[in-house]
């Protein structure tokens, strides 16, 4: 696909919307947490989570991007922010609030998965079409998915400017019958899902059935598959990576990490599939390691490098 080079003035080019978590991860259960059972974890760590993830691995692969997100002045909004002056986060985009605005996860990772129990006090406001001609990036990253008329504005605008639009899915309620799903995934470039949130999504049990599904609406679709690597539909063609053979630590904030890589591939890839394969690597990587944190440099991607044909 190709993605449209910066604009005037254009300040960054990734403009990553999404919040952050301050993750609370747990490892080592003997089995998932359930009422009126106490349960001791083996190891514990705390990182900064969600789009604080995505951030992360653009700045680690040098990617210039700007990252819209609100704080507060609660000590999880601290911590993050010391984290992200000293990962060297391009801080331009933040907001910052006198008052708390707390975001925190606990997650129970195993091997397999992992699952959360989270806390939001309000969501972030979205940018204006305003602020996306402003700031005009190449690419608007969006962390998820919704129907409201808000979400629609900025993606139409960004059509308008022509900025290429990909958004995550992050286990919404929707279904392709859903009034106005259709129409929205209409007008994202790049839709990218993980496995069970397009098997969700289509009521299909098949990633590749479902994969086929959500490809009748959206131009470009990646679906996450975890240990699979990824599979994705466009350009008629279907192309599949898989995963790199890492030992699994804990998986949570691979996706995030994921739409990363692949976002950076888009800038810097040739074709799709190099784009998929560097979202792959990254994925693969962040396993390793606590929330993600084990992700790559630029420096680092020759080494992973092993292209697989398309099918």
């Amino acid at each position: 696909m190709v993605v449209n080079g910066p604009g005037p003035g254009s300040r960054h080019d990734v403009m990553v919307v999404g919040e952050y978590y301050f993750d609370l991860i747990f490892r080592g259960l003997p089995e998932v947490p359930k009422i009126s059972a106490d349960l001791w974890a083996e190891e514990f760590e705390w990182v900064p989570g969600a789009a604080y993830s995505t951030a992360l691995a653009f700045a680690r692969l040098g990617t210039s991007a700007g990252w819209w997100c609100q704080f507060g002045n609660d000590i999880f909004s601290r911590m993050i922010l010391e984290e992200a002056r000293r990962e060297n986060i391009d801080d331009r985009l933040f907001i910052h609030l006198d008052r708390p605005l707390r975001r925190v996860s606990a997650a129970f990772s195993f091997v397999h998965d992992r699952g959360f129990i989270s806390y939001a006090e309000e969501p972030d406001p979205l940018p204006t079409p305003e602020d996306l001609a402003w700031i005009r990036p190449r690419i608007l990253l969006l962390q998820g998915l919704s129907l409201d008329a808000e979400r629609r504005r900025l993606i139409e605008a960004a059509r308008e400017l022509g900025i290429t639009v990909c958004s995550d899915c992050q286990h919404v309620d929707y279904r392709l019958s859903t009034p106005g799903m259709e129409e929205m995934l209409g007008l994202i470039d790049v839709f990218l899902p993980n496995a069970s949130e397009a098997k969700a999504l289509t009521g299909e049990e098949e990633v590749e059935r479902a994969l086929s599904s959500i490809a009748r609406f959206c131009p470009t679709v990646v679906v996450k598959c975890g240990a699979d690597g990824a599979i994705a539909f466009s350009k008629g063609r279907t192309t599949r990576v898989p995963a790199l053979a890492v030992e699994v630590f804990d998986t949570t904030g691979a996706g995030d990490c994921f739409n990363a890589g692949f976002v950076h591939g888009l800038l810097t890839e040739p074709d799709i599939g190099g784009a998929i394969e560097l979202g792959v690597i990254c994925g693969s990587l962040a396993v390793t390691g606590y929330g993600g944190r084990n992700l790559p440099f630029k420096e680092d991607l020759t080494k992973y490098r092993r292209r697989e044909a398309a099918i």
